[in-house]
């Protein structure tokens, strides 16, 4: 993978001080991290902790360490790894942070009307095999719409993966993927699928 020695020469220069080789560990590895800090994040307590602040807390203390020699990137992942564990780190600190004692967001009364609570808690409920079953046939329907390069773009925007990173996985302009995801929008929009 040609991207170890890269991460490898941008760790010698960030030791070193160098904020453009900071930069640049920071923006290849940030769209990687907020999808796993959002996803541990419940709605309720997303509305107290932002995932970017705790990806920014990650590159904080990740720098921090790195200047003091704490840590050794040796093996193809190491970083990768070293990046997440601290991100996953950081997020469950701040939901045991934020359940403790007095400042459980689960304790909070809901603000709004009864009709509010009985539709929170309909949205919280499992959907049952019937509406499974419909929503899976709705989406078969609207992802056999696209054409294979839409629908393979789509599947990588849902994985988390930025305009960059798909862009050079299938050799194509950020311009081309915008287009896609705006036609795909326009679709699901016809669909009844999106606002």
């Amino acid at each position: 993978m040609s991207e170890v020695p890269d991460d490898r020469r941008l760790i010698d220069l960030c030791r070193a001080g160098d904020q453009n080789a900071a930069r640049q560990l920071f923006e290849h590895y940030v769209n990687r991290l907020l999808p796993l800090a959002r996803l541990r994040l419940s709605q309720r307590l997303a509305s107290r902790v932002d995932p970017e602040d705790i990806v920014q807390s990650v590159f904080r203390t990740f720098f921090k360490r790195l200047k003091a020699g704490e840590f050794q990137i040796e093996e193809e992942d190491d970083l990768c790894k070293l990046l997440v564990r601290i991100t996953v780190h950081k997020t469950l600190r701040q939901v045991a942070f934020h359940k403790a004692g007095k400042r459980d967001f689960s304790l909070e009364a809901h603000q709004g009307d009864n009709a509010n609570d009985q539709m929170v808690q309909l949205l919280g409920r499992e959907p049952g095999p019937e509406v499974t079953v419909a929503f899976l046939n709705q989406l078969e329907h609207f992802l056999g719409r696209l054409q294979p390069m839409e629908r393979e773009i789509l599947e990588m925007r849902m994985q988390g993966h930025s305009n960059e990173d798909i862009a050079q996985k299938l050799g194509i302009y950020d311009r081309k993927i915008r287009r896609v995801i705006e036609r795909v929008r326009a679709l699901a929009q016809q669909e009844g699928l999106g606002p």
